[in-house]
């Protein structure tokens, strides 16, 4: 299941409901106690109630009544789900979902108590016609008991089978009049259907900015307890069987017993049947922990490392889930992921993040008040939260909501020479080398007549398309009336790749000159002579894989050095004998042609 939505009412600053549309990767901006941190926390609340509990101080202060009420609306959704034994049915036939075909769960807290209890509703398009309405609040004695009421031919139905009867019943019903119903699961197939809904339901994982000082701090136990879970889903049928093995023997021990204590009181054996309380919960004795070579733990280190180590699990994750298909969806929520990092490690962990978000099966949420982090964001991600009075509004996708964003952040285009003739758009600071190098290696070789300098054109780095960084370049290229092309990387084997052929069809369409590199991205390109292997090495790679990283993990450095480090040696041969390609069986070169096109754009 993918969180499509959250409705919030009465929680915190939210008074009246709001709703917050989510993406695969959606980012929270606002001033501080704008109502950030309360959408994460309200999730948390909703999925888990423990890292942070509901509490009665939760309740808006303004509130016209004492509930709190959180929503969630999920999309995705199983194609069947199995509430009788072995006999699956569907939400839709069980007329579960709501006015939108979407499953939508509300949690309501009466703020009575101290650390209210939840109320559990599905909201749904629900029968309403009388003898139709409370089936699945029946038990199956009383459904059986509804079907002969109404002369349901007991052939049409299997009458062991909860869902089957309440299946004929509808069908016997003619119009069945269905309503917005709020659902309340408490008793019956009601809450049977939840506990299966349940399983279904994301993985969500809040890691909060305020850091604790005790030995299970949660910056470092959040993701083991993760990986914990992660391991345990992916052994779910091998622990189902010994559940059941148990389960089997358990029961038999207990029917002995019963089967001894029939012959010396039958009617007190009559009266008892084994059963299991609750299910055996895996994920409770497994600890998995991180210490460092002297046996130090982790959290005894500063603040920096462990969210060092933070990082690192989120781009692990983005790695495994890009080469592994995985059921389990699981929703990151981080508050202010830049504290406590360097600008550069800022820089690697929104890529991670933009990464994972493009992988099967995950979320990212996040806060941020940094400019660096927020410029590199998708514009579509981006959710601005102001209060506006007693209200909290939540906005996203106008030009005015990306000024008042860019505003509130302080964040710049970077400076354009007042001779600029055009702008460049790259992606990254490496891009920016790697263009001035293949220019002025190629035109000193006689396959280009001007380098990008020559022609006075701004190479300028902008993380990608469609982020505020990219939005305030283009005011300021307007500003100084100069037109500008954008080259970026294909991104090509890679999640990646759909949305930036997207981003190039979009700028085709406004006449922007506009590249994807046909690798993956520059670094791909590097001659394998350039890399000063030692002789009998086997070290290679292809047009599709991360080659930067291969590349960085090979020569013992930074993946984002690997460009800066290694393009700079090609020569104008080189660089020719990676560029061509063949086309309609015609040679062609990708960067001379890209080059030239770019440089038409000025004539000076």
């Amino acid at each position: 299941m993918r969180l499509e939505s959250v409705k919030l009412s009465n929680f915190r600053g939210y008074k009246t409901e709001t709703i917050i549309p989510l993406s695969n990767l959606t980012a929270f901006i606002g001033k501080n106690d704008a109502g950030k941190s309360s959408v994460l926390e309200a999730l948390e609340i909703f999925f888990n109630n423990s890292v942070v509990v509901c509490e009665k101080d939760d309740l808006n202060i303004n509130a016209n009544n004492n509930k709190i009420e959180i929503s969630c609306i999920f999309t995705d959704l199983p194609d069947e789900i199995v509430i009788d034994a072995a006999n699956p049915t569907a939400l839709r036939e069980e007329h579960l979902l709501n006015v939108n075909g979407k499953l939508e769960i509300k949690k309501s807290f009466s703020a009575t108590a101290a650390k209210p209890k939840d109320k559990v509703y599905i909201i749904c398009e629900h029968p309403s016609v009388n003898q139709g309405q409370d089936l699945l609040t029946l038990k199956r004695v009383e459904l059986r008991t509804r079907a002969n009421e109404l002369d349901i031919d007991s052939d049409t139905y299997n009458a062991n089978l909860n869902s089957s009867i309440r299946q004929a019943i509808w069908a016997s019903l003619g119009d069945l009049n269905n309503i917005t119903t709020e659902l309340l699961v408490d008793k019956e197939d009601t809450k049977k259907v939840y506990d299966t809904i349940k399983t279904y339901l994301p993985l969500y994982a809040l890691f909060q900015s305020d850091r604790q000082s005790r030995d299970d701090d949660r910056e470092v136990t959040d993701p083991m307890k993760i990986a914990v879970q992660q391991a345990l889903g992916e052994l779910h049928d091998e622990l189902e069987y010994i559940k059941e093995q148990v389960r089997e023997k358990a029961v038999e021990t207990a029917n002995r017993t019963l089967e001894k204590l029939q012959e010396m009181s039958p009617d007190l054996a009559s009266q008892l049947i084994p059963d299991f309380k609750s299910e055996p919960k895996f994920d409770s004795q497994f600890k998995l922990s991180i210490k460092s070579e002297n046996n130090i733990s982790i959290n005894k280190r500063g603040s920096g490392v462990r969210r060092l180590i933070l990082l690192n699990f989120f781009r692990a994750e983005a790695e495994r889930r890009r080469s592994e298909s995985q059921s389990n969806q699981i929703i990151f929520a981080f508050e202010e992921p830049e504290t406590s990092q360097h600008p550069d490690h800022q820089e690697m962990l929104i890529n991670a993040f933009l990464e994972l978000s493009h992988t099967e099966n995950s979320q990212i949420l996040l806060t941020t008040h940094t400019p660096a982090l927020a410029g590199l964001l998708p514009l579509e991600s981006l959710r601005f939260i102001e209060k506006d009075g007693e209200e909290i509004n939540v906005d996203l996708g106008t030009d005015e909501v990306f000024e008042k964003i860019a505003n509130s952040l302080g964040i710049l285009a970077d400076p354009i020479s007042q001779n600029a003739t055009a702008l460049l758009l790259v992606e990254g600071k490496g891009d920016v080398a790697f263009v001035n190098h293949t220019a002025s290696q190629l035109k000193d070789a006689g396959h280009l007549a001007h380098t990008f300098e020559d022609k006075r054109i701004a190479i300028i780095p902008i993380g990608g398309c469609g982020n505020i960084k990219h939005w305030r370049t283009m005011q300021l290229a307007d500003q100084f009336n100069i037109p500008y092309c954008v080259l970026l990387d294909s991104d090509k084997g890679t999640r990646e790749e759909e949305q930036n052929i997207r981003n190039l069809a979009e700028l085709h369409n406004e006449d922007v000159k506009a590249y994807l590199t046909r690798r993956r991205e520059p670094e791909n390109y590097i001659h394998i002579d350039c890399l000063q292997l030692p002789e009998g090495s086997t070290f290679s790679f292809n047009d599709n894989d991360d080659a930067k990283a291969l590349i960085g993990q090979e020569k013992g450095i930074r993946q984002s050095n690997v460009i800066e480090t290694y393009w700079v040696l090609m020569s104008a041969e080189q660089i020719r004998e990676v560029e061509k390609y063949t086309e309609d069986g015609v040679e062609r070169y990708e960067f001379t042609d890209m080059f030239q096109d770019f440089l038409g754009m000025v004539n000076v």
